[in-house]
This record gives C-alpha cells, structure tokens and sequence, in this order.
C-alpha cells in the first residue's frame, strides 16, 4: 500500500495540493525489527510540486516475524502531536498512523539520505565536539517540554506530556523475567565487567529505584534511546534524532546519561563527562530551561545510567556486534559510578 501511486497521491495531497504520483521505485531496503524503504518518487509530468519530497522513506512492520502489537505506537503519536512544534530536528513526516485493529504503525517521512544526510553507525563511536552537538538537540528537546510545559502549538493535551507520551521506568522491570535477564547479562555481552554489576537483581532494583525517584527531579519529554544510530546529520553537519520508539516523560539525565556512555570511547567518557555535562546544563538554561545545580545534576546523571544498560540487557533482536559495543559499555559506566551504590541497591 505505502508505495502505491494511489495511496501516495491522496496522501501527499493534503500537504501539497495538485500532487499526482505516477510511479515509484525502491532505492534500499532495511530490515531490522521494523522494515524502512526508501524510494524515489515520479509525479504527474515529470514536475515534482513545490515543497513536494522526490524521495521518501517509509517505516514499518511489514515483516510478519518481527511484528508486535502497539508496537512504536508511541512514534506515531510524537510525529502527530508533537514533532512539528519542538525546536528539536526531525525527519520532516508526512504521514504517521496506526491501523487500529492491528496496532500496527506506519510512517512515511521525507528521505533524508537523497538530501546528503548521513546517518550513525551504532558501531562508530563520537568525539566530544559530536557529542557536544547531540546535547545540545536533547537540551532543546528537553527545555521545550521542561516539567511538562507543552510546546505553544503542541497537541499532547487531556492529561498533558505524561499521559501522551507515560513514563516507561516502572513498566520496564515487567519485560522479561529475571531468570531470563540474568542470562543474557553473562552471555558474553559484558566481558570484563564486574561481577556484582552483571546481576540481574541489583539491575532491575535500580530502575524501580529511578521509578521511585523520578518525582523528585525536573522531568520532560526524553528521546529514551541516544545512541549513535539513532543521530545522523545534515548536509552541512547539523545533527538530528531519529528513531522515537520509546520516546516518554521522564528525567532529562535519562537521555544525557545514556548517550554519553553509549557513544563515547570509556576512556574519553571518563576525561570529558563533566565538561559535557555542564556544556549541556548551558544550553538547557540558553534554550529556556531551568537546569539543576551542578552537584545535583552530577548526581543524577551517574544515578540513571542503569537505564541505558538494562535496555541493552533485555536487547535481542539487535545485531551481536552492536549489542556486545552499547552493553558493554554502558555497563562499564555502571561500575566506573557506582550507580547501584549511588541508588542503594
């Protein structure tokens, strides 16, 4: 259906009027959980309309195997209601839906690989001045939506950000049981790390804990999943988020704390955390937000880096490599904090 010149047609009328597609072609397709498909795109006469994309990309579960009801329902919901209007850069979307009998989304976005974007390796790993460049977005993201103040246009409303877009933290420990959990901590993918902090108790004690804490700390909409290949950049080397499947209400130091372990080399997290934690708590205050102080932010940052690592703990439909790089490391920012002696677990 999504590459239908019909569907298309009817679809991209209603943002640009007179569109008329007459043919598609795929151009790559990428089988992950979900399925994305590029594909050039021909209108009527050979013109493309005004503002009208020559290419897009559409995002899916068309492979039965990996679908899941309500999956990225939550994805959908942020293109809607909410991309539009946040300071934060995006994938421009055309159309996002859930079929509601099904749950299953679909999204349809310009493709931004046919404008020179560049997308991450989750492989690759950043320098500081990347990672610098990628707070900078979640500090725009996060001030926007500061203590659940909603973006001027925003559509998030009856109930606010945290009924639109519900935290995950007291949910997450209901994923897979901790038999199981503790099974994949010592599956290989994380060599080298201690073991009092591959012990699949301690880990599911400190989310509740953040769960439990949440309350206390200045909470906004928060990506959920920072890792480099969830960033790509522009043209001229702006970056930009993608993939907002588990994008919720929560601590800012969720997302801060996550994307540091996850995309810098141990070692350069270890030199530069504190500057870039600061470089972030700035632009959170330049972009209106109103940061915690120094020491209690240092404190929160450490404290929530088990969230990223039990998401890599419970990962299994990810390539070997990547999961081994991001549990891996997360873990080991893990045990260089003492996060679960920060939390009491």
């Amino acid at each position: 259906m999504a590459l239908s010149p019909a569907w298309l047609t009817a679809v991209l009328r209603q943002r640009y009027p007179g569109a008329v597609v007459t043919a598609t072609e795929v151009t790559e397709r990428i089988e992950t959980v979900a399925t994305k498909v590029r594909f050039d795109v021909t209108y009527k006469n050979g013109a493309v309309p005004k503002g009208a994309p020559p290419a897009l990309c559409v995002k899916a579960y068309f492979n039965p195997a990996t679908r899941q009801r309500g999956a990225s329902r939550a994805e959908v919901d942020f293109y809607r209601l909410l991309a539009g209007s946040l300071p934060v850069r995006t994938p421009p979307c055309v159309h996002a839906e859930v079929d509601e009998e099904t749950g299953h989304p679909l999204l349809l976005m310009h493709d931004l690989v046919a404008t020179g974007t560049r997308f991450g390796d989750p492989l690759m790993g950043f320098g500081r001045d990347q990672a610098a460049g990628t707070l900078d977005q979640l500090a725009a993201l996060h001030a926007a939506t500061w203590d659940g103040t909603k973006p001027q246009d925003g559509r998030a409303s009856n109930g606010g950000l945290a009924a639109a877009f519900p935290p995950r933290l007291a949910r997450l420990t209901g994923y897979m049981a901790p038999g199981r959990l503790q099974a994949q901590l010592v599956d290989g993918r994380t060599p080298s790390i201690p073991a009092g902090v591959r012990r699949a108790d301690r880990l599911l004690a400190a989310v509740n804990a953040l769960a439990e804490l949440s309350a206390a700390h200045p909470r906004c909409l928060v990506h959920g999943d920072v890792h480099t290949g969830n960033v790509y950049a522009t043209a001229d080397g702006s970056p930009g988020l993608i993939d907002w499947q588990v994008v919720q209400y929560g601590v800012w130091a969720l997302d801060v704390g996550y994307h540091l372990a996850a995309v810098l080399d141990p070692d350069e997290r270890v030199r530069s955390e504190r500057q870039l934690l600061d470089h972030y708590l700035d632009r959170l205050a330049a972009h209106g937000g109103t940061p915690p102080g120094r020491d209690e932010a240092w404190w929160a940052y450490r404290a929530h880096l088990p969230y990223g690592f039990f998401l890599w703990g419970i990962t299994r439909a990810v390539d070997r490599p990547i999961t081994e790089r991001h549990a891996g490391r997360l873990a080991q920012a893990v045990a260089w904090h003492d996060s679960f002696g920060l939390l009491g677990v």
